[in-house]
């Protein structure tokens, strides 16, 4: 790591000392969950109030229903193409940069009156929300490997806790006042969270100093090094596959649960539909102790995702064949599902960092990407299967048979094996982990080359 030059405009308390570098403590972790958990609501403002938008806008439904599609999809393209610089830059300076530039678009959206630019700004103000990208892989970083799940789960815990209360306080604020204060609000929100950043966040060094006139001459080679990886590393392929197929089944529940729902026998309000939403969120926030009481004890980052599938998979046979005769089934598999994916994401995050010591942000573009997909490919498959192939025990058993397949995936190579398929190693618990100062080529067999300079 190179060390950062003093800079005035630093608090002196932030500034990097390398005899006495700052410690990754709870007070910092819940900062980084609370910067990640706000800046990831602004995506999720928009989902409750379309409706009040056509209106404002003078638009049909139709005409607004992109603004949730653009804001993922600026989202996604900052993963691709800005996050992983993260490698090469200050992460201060970086993650302070990219919420003053959304800050700046999303005071756009506060303001204009034409949709168009309302929409071309809502990808904008998307295309730099990555604080959550960044602080995942930087608090993996920086914690111990005995506290590595824990903090990891606190951060993850952020945006799951933020994500459901920004659709929950956009219909309130919306219901009583106008939309707008909704985005005033959110602007307000990041605001706080660029103030808090900037008092307390450490300066910390960039993992691999590069200049911004290199990163710009090797910026092709340092997207290459990304999909280098997917070949380089079986264990990010297999965790990216098994996550897959969890974020596959949690969008396909939730995309259809709403038509369940809304029909007979239930017919229940889209109020009381919403409220769905506190279930799920009730056991993803707990993920702290499914860190210390199953991730922990297991060792091996594996077999605690085979536990979360497990739970994952309970929930959906019960939602799936109860669902439709008592409201207990959904709730269920609400419960489960959500406490399942947690596992398995807090597993698979352990899994992934030792690959990359050095690239850290860009392997996490690499794990992020494929959930993406998972996401998008669960809402979709879950709709035509509800709608034109047997409603919801068609869904649900989609569901169960991509759980099913996620166990293929996971036995086809065990914790210890180094090549794509095998059980070498055996079976034991016992992890391997990058110590600090462990040369991280020994610790994960193989690395990704850095961008050279040249």
């Amino acid at each position: 790591m190179g060390v950062p030059k003093p800079r005035s405009w630093i608090p002196s308390w932030c500034c990097w000392d390398i005899d006495n570098p700052p410690a990754l403590t709870m007070r910092l972790n819940i900062l980084y969950a609370c910067a990640a958990g706000f800046t990831s609501a602004n995506l999720y403002y928009s989902y409750p109030i379309l409706h009040i938008l056509a209106k404002d806008f003078n638009t049909s439904q139709a005409g607004v229903a992109s603004i949730p599609a653009l804001a993922q999809a600026g989202d996604a393209t900052g993963l691709l193409l800005i996050l992983p610089l993260a490698d090469f830059l200050p992460r201060r300076t970086f993650t302070i940069t990219l919420l003053a530039l959304s800050m700046a678009f999303w005071i756009g959206l506060c303001v204009t009156t034409d949709l168009t630019v309302f929409l071309v700004l809502t990808y904008l103000s998307a295309l730099f929300t990555g604080t959550t990208q960044i602080m995942l892989p930087l608090v993996a970083e920086l914690s111990h490997p005995e506290k590595r799940a824990f903090n990891i789960s606190i951060v993850s815990a952020g945006p799951t806790l933020a994500i459901l209360l920004a659709r929950i306080l956009s219909g309130i604020v919306a219901n009583y006042t106008s939309w707008r204060n909704v985005y005033w609000l959110a602007l307000g929100l990041q605001s706080s969270v660029l103030f808090v950043l900037w008092l307390f966040m450490p300066d910390y060094p960039a993992i691999n100093p590069t200049s911004v006139k290199k990163i710009l001459k090797t910026y092709p080679k340092i997207l290459w090094t990304i999909l280098a990886m997917y070949w380089k590393h079986a264990v990010l392929v297999q965790a990216a596959l098994l996550s897959y197929c969890t974020f596959f089944c949690v969008s396909s529940f939730w995309t259809t649960l709403t038509f369940l729902l809304s029909e007979a026998p239930y017919r229940y309000s889209t109020t009381i539909i919403g409220l769905f939403g506190l279930v799920g969120a009730a056991t993803m926030i707990l993920g702290p102790l499914y860190s210390t009481f199953i991730v922990k004890p297991l060792g091996q980052p594996l077999f605690s995702v085979i536990v979360g599938k497990c739970v994952s998979l309970i929930g959906i046979v019960v939602g799936t064949f109860a669902g439709r005769h008592h409201v207990a089934g959904p709730i269920v598999q609400a419960l489960l599902l959500d406490a399942g994916l947690m596992i398995v994401q807090i597993s698979n995050r352990m899994a992934i960092h030792p690959c990359e010591p050095r690239g850290g942000n860009r392997i996490n573009t690499a794990f992020v990407s494929v959930l993406y997909l998972g996401q998008l490919s669960g809402t979709k498959a879950g709709n035509l299967m509800y709608e034109k192939h047997g409603g919801w025990l068609a869904s649900g058993g989609l569901s169960i048979g991509v759980i099913g397949f996620s166990y293929v995936i996971a036995l086809l190579r065990g914790p210890h094996e180094t090549g794509w398929i095998g059980w070498s190693g055996g079976w034991r618990l016992k992890p391997r982990v990058t110590e600090p100062g462990e040369d991280p080529e020994a610790a994960s067999g193989k690395n990704v080359s850095e961008v050279k300079d040249g």
